[in-house]
């Protein structure tokens, strides 16, 4: 268990912090220009 605990941060402290910055920037993105495309609903009250 500690050697599990002890390579999972020497593997974090190797990823850039830009990397992990440009990753969520693209994340959000994608999920802005997913919800800009979603189909509005009908709906079908008020008709």
């Amino acid at each position: 268990m500690k050697n599990t605990f002890a390579s999972f941060v020497f593997v974090a402290q190797k990823i850039d912090r830009q990397y992990v910055q440009l990753a969520l920037v693209i994340l959000s993105l994608v999920a802005l220009a997913l919800g800009t495309g979603a189909p509005t609903d009908g709906g079908g009250v008020g008709r």
